[in-house]
């Protein structure tokens, strides 16, 4: 019989992750900057507004873009915020930090570039872990090899974005993930009226209402998530309709008289 060739084991697949270089004031500083702005501008033109240096802007604004704040337009360098961006800048340049801390967190849960890093802390929530394990785990799926420098500086973005977002908490040199760990005992709870909570042994649970209907999977991940981003979109949606409705009035309104 003739030898079996061997196989060789196939390349891991390369992943795309989130590699944020600025940490969270300089990413909270060019978005407050081009919120004011009102429009698409270069980084090097905001650097002065900013009191950074140009290349530091550069990063900055590639991290938000890794936060989904902020996008590019047209050419390179160019940046804009995004919807989402908006409503951040907007709670931000408004005093209202708790809440921009929770939309934030609902951002990275629901970015894709966000999965790995979602995946390490809800393997290790509890734990308390060096940062440079996160590091070397995105450095791992990302198919790179980065000097040590490198690993530094991402480390303490990382570690200064996620504390931010409230979903770590630093213990001396080491970061801590945190998150809720308890589900209710009972899937039915007390809801308001005209409101059903529909509890079965099945995949998903679903709670039904006259005015909504809300499924999600009976696994604690997904509820954890769920949570996050409905929170988020209902805050979101919030302020989008009063801002419509006000802008409406303003436009159908009597203007103000001088007696």
């Amino acid at each position: 019989m003739e030898k079996a060739e061997e196989q060789e084991p196939k390349p891991q697949a390369k992943v795309s992750v989130a590699r944020p270089l600025q940490p969270m004031s300089a990413i909270n500083r060019v978005v407050s900057v081009l919120y004011n702005y009102k429009r698409s501008v270069l980084y090097k033109d905001i650097a002065a507004a900013c009191n950074m240096h140009p290349v530091n802007v550069s990063q900055a604004l590639s991290a938000a873009r890794d936060l989904g704040l902020t996008e590019l337009v047209g050419k390179k360098g160019l940046y804009n915020l995004t919807d989402p961006g908006k409503e951040y800048a907007r709670f931000l340049t408004s005093g209202k930090e708790n809440e921009a801390k929770s939309f934030l967190q609902g951002l990275l849960r629901a970015n894709p570039l966000w999965v790995e890093i979602i995946t390490f802390l809800n393997a290790t929530r509890g734990q308390s872990r060096n940062p440079l394990d996160l590091v070397l785990e995105i450095e791992r799926k990302a198919g790179k090899q980065w000097k040590p420098a490198m690993r530094t500086k991402l480390r303490d973005s990382l570690v200064s974005i996620l504390e931010y977002a409230e979903m770590i908490v630093r213990e001396g040199a080491n970061i801590v993930p945190v998150g809720k760990d308890q589900v209710p005992q009972e899937e039915v709870v007390e809801v308001p009226a005209k409101v059903s909570v529909v509890s079965s042994e099945e995949e998903f649970a679903r709670l039904v209402g006259d005015e909504f209907t809300f499924e999600v999977r009976r696994d604690l991940e997904a509820i954890e998530f769920a949570e996050s981003q409905f929170t988020a979109w209902v805050n979101y949606l919030k302020k989008k309709l009063l801002k419509e409705k006000e802008e409406a009035r303003q436009s159908g309104g009597v203007p103000n008289q001088e007696q």
